[in-house]
Formats: structure tokens, C-alpha cells, sequence
């Protein structure tokens, strides 16, 4: 019996030894397979990424006219998204704060084609009466430069018929067909709002599953949700503080259209970096042939000082933790976007980039790293883990910032 006994321990002993020896030959059979597996050098990475985003800005502008109405139309009923949430908890049914939340948006998006067509029309009728001020102008020039003993004869020549008001009039008139010519981008809109906002009034399920299953993408979308919807609400709050104080800048220069400029300058303050010379350039211009040189700069000077304690020192102290794109990305993300999209990448040249940079940045921990250089200031990158996000508009932390 003890020999039955120990020749029983014996073959469980083997049979223990057995067991623990095959984990060690599949760890060893994977090691050989990771090795024969072959692996691609950083810069095969980095060309093929570069060859993979070519394509996608090819065909992005293909059908440029359809994505960005509709990109559009995203950052905008992501933007008012916890409006509807906030009035489901305070009991008002899902679908009548989501009409609501479309009449509100319909009614910002027209308003502000409205007031561009405006302004443009206004344009259109006012400058043709400053004709002859402009003749005259060039022509105290001409004489000034003569007596300067500058021979410029040939190059005001060229200045002039480029300046002239009928071709300027003639621009006037070709943004005013395009305004016309926007019905079919804001259909689209119109509808991709409408699809969008019902389509999100129950989603808590379906961003559960995402955060189970892909929790950085999770993660990094709801960081692009609260960031997008952050500087729509500061820059449009800033913008109309601009806008008005500049009306009321023009108005004691005695420079006419004060209104007119002042939309133009609450538009172009969503352009990035050359919004403010893009908007303080036809106020100028008009004050010159309307007042002289003088009112000219001053008008300059206004819309400077103004712009620099309101854009500059103020406004990124609001938006920049919830941005953190720096002044190179912003600005070569403005270049790349409106050639990509054409004219509404300007407007929406910060979102795009914030849009790419979570999907293909923030949602792969192996490519955060390049966030680095997009963001403003000397910031370490921090790692966190993520959140479930609360839909499309509720709380939750976002993609890991660059903080400080």
C-alpha cells in the first residue's frame, strides 16, 4: 500500500511538473512568433500616416460642400446638448426640448446669414457714392509722389484701376450671390440639425457600450465635446462684446455704417489669428474716403486696443484651458481648412482640428505623445484615467490634457 502510495504522489507530482511546463513552452512558442513578426520603422509609420491623411484632405474636399454643413450642424447640437439634458431633468419631455433646442439654433444660424446679407447689401449701396472721393484720393497721391520726384505714374496706374470701386462693388456683388447661392448648405444644415438632435435624445446606452468597449475613444470625444462647445459659447459671448464696443467706437468717429462694421467684426471674430485684421480693414478704409487719414487711424487704433485687451488678454484665459491649441496649430489649421473646405473652414478651422486631434490623438495613447506640439505653453503631458462620459453634453473628464 505505501508503494501504491508513493508511486501515486509520484505520477501527480509528474503530472504537476507537466502542467507547469506548458504555460513555460507557450510563453516561449509566442516569443518565437513575436520575433518572426515583422515590424514597421517610425518613419514607414510616419509616411504611410502622411500618405493616409493626403487621401482623406483629397476627399474631403470632394465633398466639401456636404461635410461642412454637416460638421457644422455636429458642433452645434453638441454645443446646446445639456440644454436638453437640463430641461429632461427638470421633467420637460425629451421631444419638446429637443424642438426647442432646434428653434434655437435655426434661429441663431439665420439671424447671422441675415446680418451678413445685410451688411453686404448695405455695401453695395453705400460705396458707389464714395466714387469720386476715391479718384481724388489717388489723385493727391499721384501729386504728392510728383513732387517727391518719384515717378510712380505706371504703378498708380495699376493701383488705381485695381481699386477702383466698380470692381470693388463688383466683389461686393459676387459675396452677395454666394450668400444667395448658401441655401443649399443651410438645407443641409437645417436637416442634419433636425437628424441629429433626435437622434441624441436618448443616447446614455449607446455611450455606455462605447466606454465599455473603447473607453479612450469615449474618452477623447467627450474631451472634443466639451472643448468644441466651450469656444462656440466664449467666442460668440467675446465676439458680441467686440462687435458692440466697437459699433459704439465708430460711432463717436463719426464713421458711417457703425452697424454694418459691427456685424462684420462680430462674423470675422470667429476667424482665428486674422479675424480682427479681416474685420477692421473695410471700417478703415471706409473712414478714409469718408473723414481722411486721421479718423482712418483712429479707427485702427480702436479696433486694436480693443481687440488686444478683450482677444488677447482675456478671452484665452476662458478658452484656453478647454482649447490649448497654440498660435502655430491655430493658424496653419486656418490655412489647411479653408483650402480642404473652402470658405467655412475659417470659421470652423479650430473644431476640424480639435475633431482630428481627439480621433486620431487623444483616443490612442500611443500617438498622445504628438499632442505635445499642438498645445499652448511648456506643458507636461499628465496621464488620467477615463471617465464615462454622460452622452453628448453631461459632465465627465475628457481625453488627457496637456496641463500644467
Amino acid at each position: 500500500m505505501t508503494a501504491v502510495s508513493s508511486v501515486s504522489a509520484g505520477s501527480s507530482d509528474t503530472s504537476g511538473s507537466s502542467d507547469t511546463l506548458v504555460p513555460s513552452v507557450s510563453r516561449v512558442q509566442d516569443g518565437a512568433s513575436d520575433t518572426t513578426r515583422p515590424t514597421r520603422s517610425q518613419g514607414e509609420v510616419i509616411v504611410v500616416t502622411v500618405a493616409a491623411l493626403v487621401v482623406a484632405a483629397v476627399g474631403l474636399y470632394m465633398v466639401r460642400s456636404l461635410v461642412a454643413p454637416a460638421f457644422f450642424a455636429l458642433t452645434l447640437v453638441v454645443t446646446i446638448r445639456p440644454l436638453v439634458s437640463w430641461a429632461a431633468r427638470h421633467h420637460v419631455p425629451r421631444g419638446i426640448a429637443a424642438v426647442g433646442a432646434i428653434a434655437i439654433l435655426y434661429a441663431f444660424v439665420l439671424s447671422l446669414f441675415a446680418a451678413l446679407g445685410v451688411a453686404v447689401a448695405q455695401l453695395v449701396d453705400t460705396l458707389p457714392g464714395y466714387s469720386s472721393r476715391f479718384q481724388q484720393i489717388w489723385a493727391d497721391i499721384e501729386r504728392m509722389l510728383t513732387s517727391m520726384g518719384v515717378d510712380q505714374a505706371s504703378l498708380l496706374d495699376q493701383a488705381t484701376s485695381a481699386l477702383d470701386t466698380s470692381r470693388v462693388v463688383s466683389l461686393a456683388q459676387t459675396l452677395l450671390e454666394q450668400l444667395t447661392s448658401a441655401g443649399s448648405m443651410m438645407m443641409i444644415m437645417a436637416l442634419v440639425i433636425v437628424f441629429l438632435m433626435f437622434d441624441t435624445m436618448r443616447i446614455e446606452g449607446r455611450v455606455r457600450a462605447l466606454t465599455e468597449f473603447k473607453p479612450e475613444i469615449a474618452s477623447a470625444m467627450t474631451g472634443f465635446a466639451a472643448s468644441v462647445r466651450s469656444y462656440w459659447l466664449v467666442s460668440t459671448t467675446f465676439g458680441l462684446i467686440v462687435a458692440v464696443l466697437d459699433v459704439f467706437a465708430l460711432w463717436a468717429l463719426n464713421v458711417p455704417m457703425a452697424v454694418t462694421w459691427g456685424v462684420v467684426s462680430f462674423i470675422t471674430n470667429y476667424i482665428p489669428n486674422i479675424g480682427f485684421v479681416v474685420g477692421v480693414i473695410p471700417p478703415a478704409l471706409l473712414a478714409l474716403v469718408d473723414s481722411g487719414p486721421w479718423t482712418a487711424l483712429w479707427v485702427v487704433v480702436a479696433y486694436s486696443v480693443l481687440n488686444f485687451v478683450i482677444q488677447t488678454l482675456i478671452q484665452p484665459k476662458f478658452t484656453g484651458d478647454a482649447v490649448g491649441l497654440n498660435t502655430t496649430t491655430t493658424f496653419v489649421s486656418l490655412m489647411f481648412w479653408s483650402t480642404v473646405i473652402g470658405g467655412l473652414g475659417t470659421i470652423l478651422a479650430v473644431p476640424l482640428t480639435l475633431f482630428a486631434k481627439a480621433l486620431l490623438i487623444d483616443s490612442d495613447p500611443r500617438s498622445r505623445w504628438v499632442g505635445i506640439f499642438l498645445t499652448a505653453g511648456d506643458q507636461p503631458l499628465k496621464e488620467q484615467e477615463p471617465e464615462a462620459p454622460d452622452a453628448l453634453g453631461g459632465p465627465g473628464k475628457g481625453p488627457e490634457r496637456l496641463r500644467s
